[in-house]
């Protein structure tokens, strides 16, 4: 299927994530100990045009990891849209996550008229959905889409003003501080979901990854 891929690939990704959750927890433990004063965070991260959105990063010196440049590509319009985007795909992220966890510890199983169920495999899941449901996800997708592009903008697009962070949900003057909340959790998910896809191909790519959900 389209998401299988070679071993050696699952394997880099894997060094990858573990690399990123040690640093992780390296993070987490000198919040224990007194902290030294912040020296001026390097000129790559400084010069970002992203430095004045939210998603900035303590652990980077309060500047953003955007070694590519990716924030200077084009125009403030171009940046907005490289957030949004982000935003979308943190939230979907997100919401594959808990949905994983949720299908393989075999909470709530979908069951059908006929008794059968979808079972606790992700995959195998997908793959039982009968045409019918997987068209009635794809419209479920494309009406939230629609709708965030149209009439949940307050007639102001995201892409013309703000700093491209999709709000459908209308909330008022959202901080930045909860943004920065959404971005990590959201990029800790497309991290983490993408692991759950690793595991449950190559068993014991993935630390911890429990033994019940192979």
């Amino acid at each position: 299927g389209w998401w299988c891929v070679g071993k050696n690939t699952f394997f880099f990704v894997m060094r990858t994530f573990s690399a990123i959750v040690a640093l992780t927890l390296l993070a987490s433990a000198s919040s224990f100990v007194p902290a030294p004063a912040l020296r001026s965070a390097p000129s790559s991260l400084s010069a970002s045009a992203a430095d004045n959105m939210a998603g900035k990063s303590v652990e980077l010196g309060g500047g953003v990891w955007d070694p590519l440049g990716l924030a200077d590509l084009g125009s403030e319009k171009t940046l907005r849209w490289f957030r949004a985007a982000e935003v979308k795909h943190c939230r979907v992220a997100m919401l594959a996550t808990m949905g994983w966890a949720h299908t393989c510890n075999g909470w709530s199983k979908i069951v059908f008229p006929g008794g059968s169920s979808l079972g606790s495999d992700p995959w195998k899941a997908f793959d039982d959905t009968p045409p019918l449901g997987l068209v009635q996800i794809l419209m479920a997708a494309g009406l939230v889409e629609i709708l965030t592009e149209s009439v949940l903008t307050k007639g102001s697009h995201y892409l013309t003003s703000g700093d491209g962070h999709v709000n459908p949900l209308m909330f008022e003057n959202v901080p930045d501080k909860m943004k920065d909340k959404e971005l990590k959790n959201g990029r800790l998910a497309m991290i983490g979901i993408f692991s759950f896809f690793a595991a449950s191909k190559v068993p014991g790519a993935v630390p911890l990854y429990p033994a019940e959900w192979l």
